[in-house]
């Protein structure tokens, strides 16, 4: 059978059969701590497979703390850390989640709930932290799960992450990895979020159907269009402009300022496979939008809607309206992401894009698990549906008291079919 597979198939078989291997021998006694495992060489020979191969199964082996390598020495299996009683057994089969949140952007609690129920129905554990939005304390973290043995992890980006060594690290160290909510286009790893762009597309499309032309694109400074889940929304935004015959307008995309924020150096690029859509220079826009929102709002040439990457940025236009007197959705109609908590409760209660986050937690662990256990492949890029959640920001209540208001006034106003016929026969 093996024989008739490809050898890519055939070295996939091979790396996960001498993990097990080895695994098993070494849980069930037969290789005891201490004794000293073939060189890489001899068990590529052996094996007929390559040396990287071999590497990748032994680094399995290694972050599940069943062998260590010694510098200059070799590779050995290592001592158990107690007698085996089930909660060392549950310590050892533990994984990582990193999350990050900023000041407006929070991760929801349901992804660690949807991570915890994939770990527990598997005998998993679940260590996690919060490196608030800051690559080098993700890394610090990183380490940290790294040194308590961890056998995989589950990782939140940091915003605007284009290069991040501490990823690339746990990749060519072969640790079992899974992504979530955003990634590094550049590095092919198991990716789990929702469908960003559709969302996009589907909240710029129902503010286009109650009839608004500007439509403003808000997004967070703290992660800008270099942070994949932002420029996927920022995409469906685009192609439903152009869906619907709209012009795109740069300066209607602006970051959501703060008093504290510096402006930086934007790139400059453009949307792959669509050479009709470019990455606004934001270097252009800064000296347009230093007043922040209150100021993007009072423009003599303001929107009429906008579409906010969050809810909570929605929120703070939400606010930056009231604060002028635009009512909210007869002046303004606005559509968040992500359907916080709040956003059913503010005033007006807020339109948006929701996602399952404990859909999204529990697909990353379980993939993540299966990694762990040797389901080897090329990695997944798992996109989950998204839905709209109409409310009053949006104005669709408006809209449609309005129709039938009109509607209403039309028949009133239009002729009886009897009205000048003459009658005098009856």
């Amino acid at each position: 059978m093996i024989a008739k597979l490809s050898k890519k198939e055939r070295t996939k078989i091979l790396h996960t059969q001498l993990m097990t291997y080895f695994r098993e021998r070494i849980r069930d006694g037969r290789l005891p701590a201490g004794t000293r495992l073939p060189a890489d060489g001899e068990l590529a020979a052996k094996y007929q497979i390559s040396r990287d191969t071999v590497r990748q199964a032994l680094a399995l082996l290694v972050n599940e703390g069943l062998i260590e390598r010694v510098q200059g020495r070799g590779t050995f299996v290592s001592q158990p850390a107690s007698n085996g009683s089930p909660v060392t057994q549950l310590k050892q089969k533990q994984v990582g989640l990193v999350l990050n949140r900023t000041l407006r952007t929070h991760v929801n609690m349901n992804l660690l709930v949807g991570v915890e129920q994939a770990a527990k129905s598997h005998g998993y554990s679940v260590s996690f932290t919060y490196a608030e939005g800051n690559q080098e304390q993700q890394a610090r973290d990183i380490a940290r799960l790294r040194a308590n043995h961890v056998l995989g992890m589950i990782i939140y980006l940091t915003g605007d992450s284009t290069h991040d060594a501490s990823i690339q690290q746990l990749q060519a160290d072969h640790v079992p990895l899974v992504l979530i909510d955003r990634y590094i286009p550049d590095l092919a790893i198991d990716y789990v979020g929702v469908d960003n762009a559709g969302g996009g597309y589907r909240a710029t499309e129902h503010l286009l159907i109650l009839g608004h032309k500007r439509i403003g694109f808000i997004f967070s400074y703290e992660e800008t269009l270099q942070t994949t889940s932002v420029y996927e929304r920022w995409q469906g935004y685009c192609k439903a402009l152009q869906k619907y015959g709209v012009p795109y307008d740069e300066t209607l995309v602006v970051p959501d300022l703060n008093p504290c924020y510096q402006a930086a150096e934007w790139p400059i690029s453009s949307v792959p496979n669509d050479e009709t859509l470019v990455v606004p220079d934001f270097r252009q826009l800064q000296a347009d939008t230093h007043e922040g929102l209150v100021g993007f709002l009072e423009r003599p040439d303001r929107p009429s809607a906008i579409f906010a990457v969050n809810d909570y940025v929605a929120l703070d236009v939400m606010q930056a309206a009231k604060a002028i007197h635009l009512r909210i959705p007869e002046d303004l109609a606005v559509v968040g992401f992500d359907d916080e908590a709040f956003a059913a409760h503010v005033n007006p209660p807020l339109t948006t894009i929701v996602q399952q986050s404990i859909d999204i937690g529990l697909r990353a662990g379980t993939l993540l698990i299966s990694r762990i256990e040797g389901i080897v492949g090329v990695p997944k890029h798992i996109e989950l549906p998204t839905n709209l959640i109409i409310r009053e920001s949006c104005g669709a209540q408006l809209h449609v008291k309005k129709g039938l208001s009109l509607s209403q006034e039309k028949i009133k106003e239009s002729p009886s079919p009897l009205q000048g016929n003459d009658l005098s026969y009856f």
